[in-house]
């Protein structure tokens, strides 16, 4: 499946990882046709120099937390221009992004780092912030509450991806799905509690077969960012089963994974050392209060964190047992 190796493609340093067939059901076809890009571009080719890196999120609060410390690691590991721009609603989904492209609803709360300045407006229309900077990258999902439930993507996917192919303003813009995470094993939030009987796998295991039913076969996203195996992956280490902070969105520790998988899958390469020491979380870079919450890292946890990213680069829709159990 083209798309599919378009994927595997990301790990270009195979003496360093070894590419592994996925463990997982194989995939479903779907009827759901694929867009064709605006401009055929080599599918192996980085989405990220690792000197310019300008994203754009549209979004639910799984998106926040997957860009939350984008820009910190971007800049630490040498980007020295970087733009990340989120069009957030809560909840959104799929469906409230179409609907919003098509009405201009003043819907989003719109972040932006540049320069090392934070800005944020709210009541923003979606082509706003399309519009408002030449993105190189643009990154959609389904909403975490609805990522599992296959009925939810309908055919909004179809709708959505040729308005933001005409609207972008940079023709060579590549567009990325982010694939979510799985709810905390003891979370009581719907559906986790309804659909997935509070069962993690399960509902680990749903995400995973709809991103390679729906996602995969389309020509219209250049790459898959597999957050929701990154984080499963770090849940088989020392780590357990802590990344969240409410038992679904991620704590410190969760995001620094999520931002190094999104990062790793942007450049291409697979993750050698982590140049950053601690991360702060806050109003000004995601989801919190408005005091700084710093969190350090251990060099267990830096080893955890590039182990979790590689394997799931490697191994995008299957869980990795970690060789890390201690620290």
């Amino acid at each position: 499946m083209k798309s599919f190796k378009r994927l595997l493609g990301l790990a270009l340093c195979a003496a360093t990882l070894t590419l592994c067939a996925c463990t997982s059901a194989p995939p479903v076809q779907s009827d759901t046709p694929a867009t064709t890009p605006t401009e055929t571009q080599d599918p192996n080719t980085p989405l990220s120099d690792g000197k310019t890196l300008k994203l754009l999120a549209i979004t639910s609060s799984f998106g926040l937390n997957t860009t939350q410390f984008l820009y910190d690691v971007a800049k630490a590991e040498g980007c020295t221009d970087v733009v990340v721009g989120r069009l957030y609603g809560s909840g959104c989904t799929l469906a409230q992004h179409w609907s919003n492209a098509q009405t201009n609803a003043n819907f989003y709360q719109y972040t932006k780092i540049s320069s090392g300045k934070y800005e944020l407006m709210e009541g923003i229309p979606l082509m706003y912030g399309l519009q408002d900077e030449d993105w190189d990258i643009i990154y959609i999902q389904q909403s975490a509450a609805q990522a599992g439930i296959e009925t939810s993507y309908s055919n909004y996917i179809d709708k959505i991806m040729p308005f933001l192919q005409e609207n972008k303003t940079n023709s060579k813009a590549r567009f990325v799905w982010n694939m979510t995470w799985a709810y905390q094993g003891d979370s009581d939030q719907k559906p986790f509690t309804t659909v997935f009987q509070c069962d993690q796998m399960a509902m680990y295991d749903e995400i995973t077969r709809i991103t390679q039913a729906l996602i995969v076969p389309r020509t219209d996203f250049d790459r898959i960012i597999p957050t929701g195996t990154v984080i499963q992956n770090a849940r088989t280490s020392a780590f357990g089963d802590t990344l969240c902070k409410d038992t679904y969105h991620l704590n410190n520790y969760g995001g620094i994974l999520a931002a190094y998988g999104l990062y790793a899958v942007l450049t291409g390469q697979p993750l050698t050392e982590i140049n950053i020491d601690a991360v702060a979380a806050s109003a000004a870079n995601g989801i919190g209060g408005a005091e700084p919450i710093i969190t350090p890292l251990t060099e267990t946890q830096k080893a955890i964190i590039i182990e979790s990213v590689n394997n799931a680069i490697s191994n995008p829709f299957a869980v990795t047992q970690s060789a890390i159990a201690e620290g």
